[in-house]
């Protein structure tokens, strides 16, 4: 196996085209915390311009790199960040510059890929938002924001209810409207039908 393979494998990148130099790892200083930083490279040949899609020809030229820093899974117990330089075309045919993509990160975004799967899994255990974003070295905010996002409303049925209905009342959020919500489900396989933001008889009965 390559050395540049060893890493990609090492790293768990799906991306072939992340290339990394023999000295691809430092320890440094952020933010007070020692932390390990790798360098890698981002460059291949497009097959189109990705602004006005013209297909790649010789009026795409090479225009420099655009380096960003990924925050990464921690690697050996220490927060982990890739500095990328990705590789920058100009297309003559618009006048335009383009930077190159990689499935290890979304465009204009810090975070890896593999470190939002790793939030998501975390918010399926009974975990509090804090404890997930100390554990992975970001932000409490950073993991409500992908948990929301992440988020997809499912449809409900309001024309029926089942035969036997278990519902409470909890203290759910600092934002909700009254001092405490409602959540009910089908007693029958204890599936949850929904969660009422207010519990007072004003909300339920509408």
């Amino acid at each position: 196996m390559s050395h540049n393979n060893c890493i990609l494998t090492l790293l768990d990148l799906k991306d072939k085209n992340i290339t990394f130099s023999e000295n691809w790892m430092k320890d440094v200083q952020i933010n007070g915390i020692r932390s390990k930083v790798i360098s890698g490279i981002l460059s291949f040949q497009p097959t189109h311009c990705y602004n006005c899609g013209h297909l790649f020809d010789s009026q795409i030229i090479k225009h420099g790199f655009k380096t960003s820093r990924i925050k990464m899974m921690k690697l050996s117990g220490f927060d982990t960040y890739l500095d990328l330089k990705k590789q920058r075309y100009k297309c003559r045919h618009c006048d335009r510059t383009f930077t190159l993509k990689t499935s290890l990160v979304e465009s204009n975004c810090y975070l890896s890929n593999p470190l939002k799967q790793a939030i998501f899994l975390e918010a399926s255990h009974k975990k509090s938002e804090s404890d997930i974003a100390r554990e992975l070295n970001v932000s409490h905010s950073t993991v409500n924001r992908i948990i929301h996002t992440s988020y997809e409303e499912q449809p409900l049925h309001f024309n029926s209810l089942p035969k036997v209905l278990c519902f409470d009342e909890f203290k759910s959020v600092k934002s909700a409207e009254g001092a405490m919500s409602f959540i009910f489900c089908n007693a029958s396989n204890g599936k949850l039908i929904d969660i009422v933001e207010d519990r007072r008889l004003s909300t339920l009965k509408p």
